[in-house]
């Protein structure tokens, strides 16, 4: 065994041979799939901080969305009942939300990824060059479609 200065016992190298042994040992007891396959569509990262939270008793529907806008293409002002998680796939979006007063557009691009809060008003629209393409994840009330159409908030010139 292995003491340092003060006569303690070293424990890295106990830690280290634990969990070697652990890893091992579920290495072991894994399970192999059979005609099973999955695809990542995507993968981003958001530095939006995730906390999502249902209602207990009631069930709850995840829709998985393919967006695609073409360049000049826009969703017109909208919310949805649920959060979303929206990771970017291809190109750049503008979200505008319908709270700002200054209209200032966040930028989200390729390999990012942006969270939309339930009720959010908003408004995407690809300002760039390239189709927009995005897969969007949401967490909405059984049974209720995954988007409302909004007013023009007015604070926007579009």
């Amino acid at each position: 065994m292995r003491y340092d200065h003060s006569g303690v016992m070293w424990k890295g190298g106990l830690i280290g041979t634990a969990l070697v042994a652990m890893i091992f040992a579920a290495l072991v007891r894994a399970t192999p799939g059979s005609q099973f396959s999955s695809t990542v569509l995507q993968r981003s990262i958001t530095d939006a901080r995730i906390k999502i939270q249902t209602h207990p008793r009631e069930l709850s529907d995840v829709l998985v969305q393919q967006v695609i806008a073409q360049p000049g293409g826009y969703s017109g002002w909208h919310s949805h009942p649920g959060p979303a998680l929206v990771a970017v796939k291809a190109g750049v979006v503008a979200i505008y939300s319908g709270d700002d007063p200054t209209c200032t557009p966040k930028y989200v691009a390729a390999g990012g990824a942006f969270v939309e809060e339930a009720g959010q008003v908003h408004l995407a629209r690809n300002e760039g060059t390239v189709d927009y393409e995005a897969y969007a994840t949401f967490v909405l009330p059984a049974g209720v479609p995954g988007r409302t159409d909004e007013s023009n908030p007015g604070n926007c010139p579009f």
